[in-house]
């Protein structure tokens, strides 16, 4: 999908924060914000990927800067909102968006050394960074989004506590939109199928050829038999955020190519 070609600009004058925008979903929703218009906040812990992502962005005419943060550390978050605080005098919206994920199963206990780490990044340093950034959100109201997970709804081998943390964030979701409702802040939550991103080609001995065979690969977990791309979830995302979805909060998403619609097998 070539972001060029959005003539939209939905997010002129908007700011906008995503955490672990420096790949996956993360950058093709700062991508996508950018060509509409917004000055995108890349906030991730890779600031490598982080900077490529922004001078990408910058390269075709969209506005975007990074700031580093460990969504596990407290003070880095504190930190980062401060940072943000000190450099805009508002903040329209917010895409929580970075997590790990890590495999374990109950009966060996090979969860324990997981716990931490994941429900760390994907839950309380989510929550820590929205509570840090809430005053400036709250000048002009806005939009916040959520990501979670077709595995918050499954229940899988392995990956229980991901996928708790997922299921988490849909009870999160309605919480924070009933808190926030009244400083004109919606918020929901997206809850992606299978996507081509690095969490599932980012390790693999040839990156490129795994996300190609990815990319073309035959699926009967969902309708539509594909997997599905990071830039079809921003787009999700950022209708979300904007004020096409202005009547929609509380809400989950899901963006899965059709799994709930019937059931087809795995």
């Amino acid at each position: 999908m070539n972001q060029k070609l959005h003539v939209m600009k939905r997010f002129s004058n908007w700011v906008v924060l995503v955490t672990g925008g420096a790949s996956g979903i993360g950058r093709a929703t700062s991508v996508r914000l950018a060509s509409e218009g917004a000055q995108v906040i890349i906030a991730d812990k890779d600031t490598e990927l982080g900077e490529k992502a922004v001078s990408n962005i910058e390269q075709n005419g969209g506005q975007a800067v990074f700031i580093p943060v460990d969504l596990a550390n407290d003070d880095s978050v504190k930190s980062a909102g401060q940072a943000v605080a000190q450099s805009y005098l508002s903040l329209d919206a917010i895409v929580n968006n970075a997590a790990i994920l890590r495999q374990g199963r109950i009966e060996d206990g090979s969860w324990l050394e997981n716990w931490d780490p994941e429900t760390r990044i994907g839950l309380r340093g989510w929550v820590l960074m929205t509570q840090e950034l809430l005053p400036l959100m709250k000048q002009r109201g806005g939009g916040i989004v959520n990501l979670s997970s077709e595995g918050g709804f499954l229940g899988r081998p392995n990956q229980w506590v991901y996928d708790a943390i997922k299921s988490g964030l849909v009870s999160l979701t309605k919480t924070m939109a009933a808190e926030f409702v009244n400083y004109g802040i919606r918020v929901n939550a997206v809850a992606p199928g299978w996507i081509v991103t690095e969490m599932h080609f980012g390790n693999h001995e040839n990156p490129e050829k795994r996300k190609k065979e990815l990319e073309t690969s035959t699926i009967k977990s969902c309708i539509m038999g594909r997997l599905g791309t990071a830039e079809e979830i921003a787009s999700v995302i950022t209708f979300l955020l904007s004020d096409d979805a202005s009547y929609i909060t509380g809400q989950t998403i899901h963006v899965d190519g059709g799994r709930w619609g019937m059931s087809v097998g795995n």
